[in-house]
């Protein structure tokens, strides 16, 4: 995913490459097995990693550094809801990285029931607080779009 400013010049991108075996839960300690994003500025030039982490029952990710060190945590709710029937958003707590202090959220917020049924279209927000390194807060965009992917896109298309 290319994002580019005003004067259409790339100062983002998001890459995620194709792993067959990605997405199961339980094996995604496993390279393969789980879902990840690399968020390059300038372009060919990491600057962050979303990961997914091994879990049971609430969707976890690691938010990295360039060097792949977790600097944060993000964990889901136990229910992902994607249906007509869920009027609520859902929200995946951001966490420090020994998970004892909650820093904010990504939310996938409710947009009424034609938005949702209709269109493929989606809300996200994402707090963070406002001292956060820029790169950390880059790599916090690329873990909207990584959850957007795994738990909000149709699987038919």
């Amino acid at each position: 995913m290319h994002i580019v400013d005003n004067n259409q010049t790339e100062i983002l991108r998001c890459v995620r490459e194709f792993k067959c075996c990605a997405g199961c839960c339980w094996c995604a300690n496993i390279d393969h097995c789980a879902f990840e994003i690399a968020i390059e500025a300038p372009v060919g030039v990491p600057i962050g990693y979303v990961r997914q982490r091994q879990y049971c029952w609430v969707a976890e990710f690691d938010i990295m550094d360039a060097n792949h060190e977790t600097v944060l945590r993000l964990k889901g709710p136990c229910c992902i809801c994607t249906g007509p029937c869920c009027t609520w958003d859902q929200e995946f707590t951001l966490f420090s990285k020994d998970m004892t202090t909650e820093l904010g959220k990504v939310s996938k917020q409710w947009s009424g029931i034609a938005r949702e049924m209709f269109t493929n279209a989606n809300n996200f927000s994402i707090t963070f607080p406002m001292d956060l390194d820029v790169k950390t807060k880059a790599t916090l965009l690329g873990a909207c779009f990584l959850i957007d992917f795994m738990y909000f896109e149709n699987k038919n298309q």
